[in-house]
């Protein structure tokens, strides 16, 4: 990860917990990822009978688990979850919170390369909002291609590169509304789906087809949507 995005998010780790701190639309954002997530997660433990854990049996690596805000619930949903993130700030702060809530989730601060070149493999690997914070992708993308088992699967969630995005995302969130700081993002560092897609082919994944994932003003929530020119999600299966 970017070393100038790792001490930017190490000085809002106290504020992980805050819904309406820095961090809040990362906490409006949880449902649909997570809807993401447990979708996938029933593909992979489709013999689950247990509706209200779907996750359960399954390990999964949660990259770039910030404070632990898609790590809790798919504890909750019954997965052995194991949460990286290069900000040792921002791990203090999941552990101190999951501990409070009684969860038992496995962090630890360092790169998914490190748990890569350990021979990790997981069940299910998320890396959500994290692509577009990463300083080398292609060693990012051969980590993930490491950390998945072969018929295991990836979800990926991250901004696409587009006009409406610039609009969106930098000027709308970080000028306009000041839901976030500026310079959390690099314009230049959204990839495409297409590019995305491309990465992740070249490296033994079949690729689904991409899911935008929209904001509404009006409900103050985001959900699926065939429109992927802002926030997308990504779901691919390890060949």
């Amino acid at each position: 990860m970017d070393a100038a995005d790792i001490g930017r998010f190490a000085r809002m780790a106290d504020r992980w917990w805050d819904p309406d701190g820095p961090h809040g639309p990362l906490h409006r954002y949880v449902p649909a990822r997570m809807a993401i997530i447990r979708d996938a997660a029933r593909t992979v433990a489709s013999d689950r009978k247990d509706q209200r854990r779907p996750m359960a049996g399954l390990s999964v690596l949660d990259i770039g688990c910030g404070g632990g805000l898609l790590s809790e619930p798919m504890t909750r949903l019954g997965a052995t979850v194991t949460g990286v993130d290069a900000d040792t700030a921002g791990i203090a702060a999941a552990v101190s919170h999951a501990a409070g809530v009684g969860l038992d989730i496995a962090y630890r601060a360092g790169a998914a390369e490190d748990l890569a070149t350990e021979g990790r493999v997981f069940d299910m690997v998320v890396a959500s909002e994290v692509i577009e914070h990463v300083a080398d992708r292609d060693a990012f993308a051969e980590a993930l291609a490491a950390l998945v088992r072969p018929g295991g699967l990836l979800v990926l969630t991250t901004i696409n590169r587009t006009r409406r995005s610039y609009a969106m995302a930098i000027v709308a969130a970080e000028y306009v509304l000041r839901w976030v700081p500026r310079g959390t993002h690099d314009w230049s560092k959204f990839p495409t789906p297409d590019e995305l897609t491309g990465l992740l082919e070249q490296r033994g994944f079949a690729v689904e087809t991409p899911i935008g994932l929209v904001y509404s003003a009006v409900s103050g929530s985001f959900s699926p949507s065939s429109d992927d020119r802002v926030n997308y999600a990504l779901v691919a299966r390890k060949v």
